[in-house]
């Protein structure tokens, strides 16, 4: 029993092309990644930190992403191109396994043109500046996918654990990597031809066992008050009003970027059933493992608040499905136009961050002002410390810790941050660098807030200074600097 029949007319396609395309974007990434210059966004100076103390868990996130740039960084230094150098690689990576997803359900053809719809994505083109943990999550759920559609054609004990694997290592890059097990089984609830595996073990085998992946994280959280529980929950946040139309037409509105337009369209065509291919049970099970995922996250933008990039792992399916509709003929057009759109994208984002500090939008503010200025943070505060004789760095904001961490990781300096006494840890910073009566004084408090009094147990040892910083840090254009000791 196959998901589908594939067409032997394009058995020969050839593959070669799709790849050697796939690799030259790799190289192009990579090599663009060298002359960057963006500096880390804090989330990504964050991660580095977590790479510098390896764990089974971390304050908002499971291990996946410190190892990812432990090993890249172990291997090519610390510097922000090293940091972000598994990005691309593993986009690169996430493409052909799309590659051998399209050949298996609707031949080489769609196969080939998938894994370059997938390297030119917007998303993709985007993601592949930074690093950020649906990276690794976005490979695992191709790799799953994958695993699953051989499981369901019976290939066996092979396919069933190379499921629960992509499974449990997905599920240590995001907690969403759970889902799939979920979608695959409804998948075969909802198709007759496909419910008789529901007495197959090795079937149960590939859902189930990936789930045993979270059991380091697991054991983590329960030592660490389940912190990244509480702020996932946190994120979530179903408090209060849980009617936000404004935020769910902003998720909704964003994956037009994320997707890209003509994409995202076909996509719901799809889904509406207006266009699909001849191969029914593979168009359901890319439905399937696809469109539920953006509704699980719209329904939670209609309710609290969901991040652009929370629907991610709804386009490895979709990428594969929307190719095989728009290589049908009478669409070839519409394909063209996406990929030469796409094309557009995927170039700008290769060049526009070699003039990240430079670059102005109509209304003078800097295109990348969000990930430019912590180096020039970072600099003005070890000046501001040294003039004014202080070891010790406290820091009340999680960005700013990020950021001076990394690019003052070999200054000399202590760090601490200022905590809420009697009050659970905020963010990862909190629970790693409180204030302790050990560190050297004084010390040099920078702090966003200059009505805030100082924290209880700290007096003042100077005189504050503005320290100047570019609007992307703070908007007001300086943090507030003053020497301080505590007790005892």
């Amino acid at each position: 029993m196959r998901l589908s029949t594939p067409d032997r007319s394009a058995d020969a396609f050839p593959l070669g092309w799709a790849v050697l395309f796939v690799f030259a974007v790799t190289l192009l990434r990579t090599g663009a990644l060298l002359a960057n210059r963006t500096d880390l966004y804090f989330d990504e100076a964050q991660y580095w930190t977590w790479s510098q103390a390896l764990d089974w868990g971390y304050y908002s996130k499971p291990p996946l992403i410190a190892l990812v740039i432990a090993a890249t960084t172990a291997l090519f230094g610390n510097e922000e191109w090293a940091v972000r150098l598994a990005s691309p690689v593993l986009h690169g990576c996430t493409a052909l396994v799309l590659l051998s997803l399209g050949t298996a359900l609707y031949g080489r053809r769609v196969g080939a043109w998938s894994a370059v719809v997938y390297a030119t994505m917007p998303a993709v083109a985007f993601s592949s500046t930074l690093i950020s943990t649906d990276v690794p999550l976005l490979l695992c759920w191709a790799i799953g996918l994958l695993a699953a559609v051989r499981l369901l054609e019976g290939n066996g004990w092979r396919a069933a654990l190379a499921l629960g694997a992509a499974v449990a290592v997905g599920i240590n890059a995001k907690y969403p990597m759970a889902l799939l097990p979920g979608l695959v089984l409804v998948f075969v609830l909802l198709t007759p031809e496909f419910r008789p595996r529901l007495r197959s073990a090795r079937l149960w085998t590939g859902l189930l066992s990936g789930l045993v992946g979270l059991l380091p994280n697991a054991i983590w959280n329960a030592r660490n008050g389940w912190v990244t529980l509480m702020h996932t929950r946190d994120n979530a946040n179903w408090q209060g009003s849980l009617f936000h139309p404004d935020e769910m037409l902003e998720f909704a509105g964003a994956q037009f970027g994320v997707f890209g337009p003509i994409l995202l369209v076909v996509l719901l065509l799809a889904g509406l059933g207006v266009w699909r291919t001849g191969r029914r049970n593979a168009d359901r099970f890319l439905l399937w493992t696809s469109l539920p995922i953006l509704a699980l996250f719209t329904l939670q933008g209609l309710l609290s608040r969901a991040n652009a990039n929370w629907g991610a792992t709804a386009y490895p399916a979709a990428t594969v499905l929307v190719t095989a509709v728009l290589l049908a003929p009478g669409r070839h057009r519409l394909f063209r136009a996406s990929l030469a759109l796409h094309g557009l994208v995927a170039i700008a984002m290769l060049l526009a961050p070699l003039a990240a500090r430079t670059l102005h939008l109509p209304n003078g503010r800097l295109v990348f002002e969000r990930i430019v200025g912590w180096r020039e943070l970072a600099d003005a505060v070890a000046t501001t410390a040294r003039e004014r004789g202080t070891p010790t760095l406290i820091l009340d904001r999680r960005s700013d810790t990020a950021a001076l961490l990394y690019y003052l990781r070999d200054a000399g300096f202590h760090f601490a941050v200022v905590t809420v006494p009697g009050k659970p840890p905020r963010d990862h910073y909190e629970m790693i660098l409180p204030l302790r009566s050990d560190l050297p004084r004084p010390g040099l408090l920078v702090r966003a807030d200059e009505g805030l009094p100082l924290p209880e147990g700290m007096e003042s040892a100077g005189p504050p200074v503005l320290v100047p910083v570019m609007p992307g840090v703070l908007r007001s254009g300086h943090l507030r600097a003053e020497p301080v000791t505590w007790g005892p």
